[in-house]
Parts: C-alpha cells; structure tokens; sequence
C-alpha cells in the first residue's frame, strides 16, 4: 500500500489532464506549434512524477525505471488522446501524441537530473522520517 502513496501526484495530475481534455471549450483558435508545447509541458510534469514513483519503488537498473517512465507516460498520452476523439469538437492527433511522448522524455530526464544533482532521495526521506 505504501508504495501507491509515491504515484499519487502522478494519479491526481494525470486526472486533471483528462478532466480538462473532456471538455467542449466551443471555441476553436488555430493555436499551431503553441498547443504541442503545451502537450510537451503537461507529460513532461507527468513524466516527473511518475519518475519519483518508479525511482522509489524499483530497485531495478536505471534502464528499466526510464522504460516504465516512457512506456506508461507514451500509454497515457495515448489514452488521452482515444478520449479525446469520443468528446465532441475534440479530435485525436497523432503528433500531440509525438508532443506527448516528447514531454515525457523530457521529463524523465530532468528528474534523472535534478535527483543526482540536488539528491532528492534523501532529502525526501529524511523529511518523512
């Protein structure tokens, strides 16, 4: 049960990403590049947390921690975006997808950097120990 608690953050963001990806916003503005940034933004917030997760949990290789981060961070996006193809004036697109995945990478990385640089793990244990 413990372990659940470390992907909270992931589980309630990754809620309001789809929360406000079901929603018929009735206004349609050609936002171009603007709108993948946006994608590559919010998956690479994901991406963070769901790195915190997998980095306390597995005591696996640094390898497979970055392939469950992208795979399930790849996954979700694309959940997101089979969603977004039943809501009404919403629509699936494959590079949101591609923005998606670049976030996650993203993500991933700036995790893997800030955890060695400001060593985040102990810092968190030591805070709730």
């Amino acid at each position: 049960m413990r372990r659940v608690i470390y992907f909270i953050l992931a589980a309630f963001y990754y809620a309001l990403i789809f929360f406000f990806s079901s929603k018929s916003y009735g206004v349609h503005i050609k936002a171009g590049f603007f709108d993948k940034e946006i994608h590559c933004l919010e998956f690479a917030v994901l991406a963070l947390f769901l790195s915190f997760g997998f980095f306390k949990i597995m005591k696996s290789s640094l390898r497979n921690k970055a392939l469950l981060t992208v795979f399930s961070g790849l996954f979700l996006g694309l959940l997101d975006e089979v969603h977004q193809y039943f809501v009404p004036e919403r629509q699936f697109e494959i590079l949101d997808i591609l923005a998606d995945g670049i976030g996650v990478i993203i993500g991933f990385y700036l995790y893997f950097f800030l955890s060695r640089r400001f060593k985040l793990e102990k810092k968190f244990n030591q805070f709730f120990s």
